[in-house]
């Protein structure tokens, strides 16, 4: 079994390929994107940012494509509501902001803005 997941691993690796978000569509969610969202249930907001398959820091808001909160988000647009679950609580958010990522670790300082709610 551990050298199964080894093998997985190996070959993951060896496909893997840095990715340059530049061109990031931001007329709806994507990989590369910045989503500032609010949670509809808390009317708190909460900013994500989706990057690629193994790029993931919670405490920075920065999740992988992969993740199910991403693929509730990804291909929406500003003023969709969507819904996930998320460590066994359902989640409502209305996405209020798209953002192209520009590298670093997520400032949205270093961001230029995209697509806004009215």
């Amino acid at each position: 079994m551990l050298m199964r997941h080894k093998d997985e691993l190996e070959t993951q690796l060896t496909r893997a390929r840095g990715t340059d978000f530049a061109n990031a569509r931001t007329d709806v969610v994507s990989i590369g994107t910045i989503v500032q969202a609010t949670d509809l249930g808390a009317n708190q907001p909460e900013t994500f940012t989706i990057l690629g398959a193994w790029d993931s820091d919670p405490d920075k808001s920065v999740i992988s494509y992969l993740s199910p909160v991403a693929q509730s988000l990804l291909n929406n647009k500003v003023g969709d509501e969507v819904e996930f679950e998320f460590q066994g609580a359902k989640h409502r958010h209305r996405i209020e902001h798209i953002e192209a990522f520009k590298g670093g670790t997520g400032a949205a300082s270093e961001t230029a803005t995209a697509v806004s709610a009215p």
